[in-house]
Parts: C-alpha cells; structure tokens; sequence
C-alpha cells in the first residue's frame, strides 16, 4: 500500500476519539499509513478538547500525520479515503430518558435495545443519512464505517436509502471471537468461528478448528469452565443459554432471555448508564483538556469501548489492502442469512476487501433461536420505515413485534410519553 490514507472521524467530539487516536498510532506503517486526520462535531467545545489532544498525541506518538478539526462537514470530508461516524444525538441526557422511561412500564432501558433503543434510532436515523448522503457528494470514493449505536439499524437505513458505501461495526462479537480462540487455542489449534444474527442479537453458532466442527465439544468445556468460575448472576446466565441453544450469546442476549431479572436490577440501581457515563466524562473532558495529557485519560478505562479500535482499523486495513479478511461486522443480508429479507442488515462474518463487506453465507438460523431474532429484525426493518416516514402506526408495529414489548396497552403511553420527552414528532 503506496498511499497515505485520509481519514475523518464524524463525531469527533465523543470520549471515545482517544481510543481511536490511540489504535491509530499502533498501526504499522507496511499495514495503514495515514497521512492526515479530519475531526469534525456539532459541538466546537467538545471537538476543540479532542483535536487537542490528538495532536498531542500525534506529536507524542512521533508521527507525521497532519491534522485538521472544525465544524463544517464538508471541509472535512473532502479529500477522504475512510470517514468514522460515531455520533450521539441528544448527547446522554437523551440517553438517560431512554433509559429511564420504560421502566416505568416494566420494560427494560437500553441504549440500543427494546423502546430505548427505537427512540435512539427515530432520533439518530435522518442525521446519519444526512451525512452519508454528504459523503456520497463530497467523497464519494469513501468507505463509511460507522460506530454510531443502534449499528444494526443505523445500517439498514443508511444502506436502503442511500448508496454510500458503509459498513456497520461494533467491538462486541469480534472480542468474543477473539476471547474464544484464546481460550481455545491448548486444546484446538486454528480456531475459527462464525456468528449470525443481528448486532447486539448475535451467536457464535459453529466453531472450527482447521477444517473440523468442533462447536458442540467447545462449548460443553467453555461451559464446564465458566460454570466452574462464574461469580454472577450473568455469568451464570451465559453459561445456561449456551447450553441450552447449542450456541455462545453476546451479553445482549440476556436482556431477551433473562428480562425480568433485568428490569429488577435497573430499578433496583442507584444510578443509570447514562449518569454513570456522564459523571466518568467530566472525568475524561478534564484529562483531554490537561495540556499535559499526551495519550488516552485514565478515566476512559472506566467509560469501556476495548477492542473499538482493533475492529476499525482491522476492517479499514483489509479494505485498503484488498486483504480479504474475515471480520464480523453488520451488512445487508444479501441472501447470506435464509428467511431474513437481501436488503435487512444483519450482523455476520463477513469477507472485506477493497469491494467492501461481503457476508460468507450462513443458511438457516439455528431454529433454537432463528424466531428471536426474526421479530427483532421485523422490530429493526419497521423502525427504519418510521424514522424514515415519521409514522406513529409504524413505531406501534416494530414495538408490538419487539420481544420485550408486544403489548398495545404498554406501547401506547409509553411511547406518548417518550416521543414527547425527545420532542418527537410522529404522527
């Protein structure tokens, strides 16, 4: 790879920039060179910390990479090979609603799952085709890879109403993989493993090792350990459902499978995510903003996000280098995944190259767990049409197919209530 790559990070004002930055510099020259990094946010304060300390970090890194930060989009975006949108709309006050109003109708407050999550999307939806449809006019050569929750559905509209060329990412699934074949790695040389379903839905459903299927082996000795080891209600949990589906859940999972204990312990917590989130970046704006603070703050460690780099720049490697790699990420279906629609996005494993992302085919979903995840992605395609339309039937139906909600009788004021505190309006 001869030339000097230009990324744009959209979103840049975001606690998670630094860990970027930081993934960045640890890449070999030979496997990603970048020449110039674009920050650019809504938020000039917030996009003014970061891009202070990135050139810290940059400089301290010992790297002659240039770097440009302002608030026009399209300043930024000219000229780039690889934009990264991670941006949150409504900021976490936003979020803490999401996550805080449903329980009030005993449903569970998550940032991408269930009424929280929808009311993410209806929020985030226009915005990120609104920036897809700008890098499509000004960089029209780029690769999207977007961090942007919900991914999965932030995917599928932005890949059915736009032709920019996106690919969706989340650290989730590729650090299970990964965790998966360290802990495999005395017993089965080679391990390789596959997933389907949808992002924040996903199963690790087939474990190789070489060219042997080793799955139904595996997870009998990862279950034996984790049982052995487990110190908590939901270690214990993943531990069940593998057993139980013949598969390994992401953590997600459990807000499906365990729900009533989920509900129980959000209530039962003192603080939300979202507060939580919010006391640990006062933390990290302070750190970022120390002209003395040349790497990533302390306090990120408590934010998470590990492995969020890794994902990025592995998927942004293998398509500058045509490497052909096999990365779990979020793409349309493209037939890959039986009884899911070509243009849904799903989460698999998937070939990426300079072409893009091209999903390995899958077949049937294990029947196990094949119907959870088709109401969920019924819930994710219908919330795409509502955001899309503004349709209050719409945002009804996704519901009334999600699995956490399904009761007109909860929907309605629920989400009276919610769409009205977000000052959205559907009609």
């Amino acid at each position: 790879m001869s030339k000097e790559l230009s990324i744009c990070i959209v979103g840049a004002g975001s606690s998670y920039t630094p860990e970027l930055i930081d993934g960045l510099l640890a890449q070999p020259g030979d496997r990603l060179s970048v020449g110039s990094i674009r920050l650019t946010d809504i938020n000039a304060e917030r996009l003014g910390i970061m891009a202070g300390l990135t050139e810290r970090m940059v400089r301290h890194g010992g790297r002659d990479v240039e770097v440009r930060s302002g608030t026009d989009l399209d300043e930024m975006l000219a000229g780039a090979d690889f934009v990264v949108t991670q941006i949150r709309v409504g900021g976490m006050d936003a979020r803490y609603l999401d996550e805080s109003i449903p329980l009030k109708y005993g449903v569970i407050g998550q940032e991408t799952t269930g009424p929280g999550g929808m009311c993410k999307a209806l929020r985030t939806i226009e915005p990120m085709l609104a920036i897809a449809r700008t890098v499509e006019r000004v960089a029209p050569e780029a690769f999207v890879l977007n961090y942007t929750n919900p991914s999965g559905i932030v995917t599928e509209a932005v890949t059915r109403h736009t032709g920019a060329r996106f690919v969706g990412l989340c650290s989730g699934m590729p650090a299970m993989q990964a965790e998966l074949k360290r802990r495999l790695a005395d017993a089965y040389p080679d391990v390789r493993s596959y997933c389907v379903g949808l992002n924040h839905l996903g199963f690790i459903h087939r474990i190789l090792s070489g060219e042997k299927d080793v799955t139904v082996e595996a997870i009998e000795r990862l279950s034996a350990e984790d049982a052995n080891a487990a110190t908590d209600n939901a270690e214990m949990a993943l531990v069940r459902v593998a057993r139980l589906l013949g598969a390994i859940p992401i953590s997600y999972v459990l807000y499906y499978l365990t729900r009533g204990m989920r509900v129980a312990q959000a209530r039962d917590a003192d603080k939300t995510r979202a507060q939580q989130i919010m006391a640990w970046e006062e933390q990290i704006f302070a750190e970022a903003a120390d002209p003395k603070t040349v790497g990533k703050p302390e306090a990120l460690k408590h934010r998470g996000g590990g492995g969020y780099s890794d994902v990025t720049f592995a998927t942004m490697a293998a398509i500058a280098n045509d490497s052909g790699q096999e990365i779990a990420v979020s793409t349309p279906n493209r037939g890959a995944i039986d009884g899911i629609d070509d243009d849904a996005a799903v989460e698999v494993v998937c070939r990426v190259d300079r072409s893009g992302a091209t999903p390995l085919p899958v077949g049937a979903i294990p029947l196990t767990f094949r119907g959870l995840v088709q109401a969920v992605k019924a819930y994710e395609t219908l919330t795409v049409a509502a955001a899309v339309h503004r349709d209050r039937r719409l945002v009804n139906q996704a519901l009334l197919n999600h699995p956490l909600v399904g009761d007109l009788d909860i929907i309605e004021p629920m989400m009276d209530e919610m769409l009205a505190a977000h000052g959205l309006d559907y009609q």
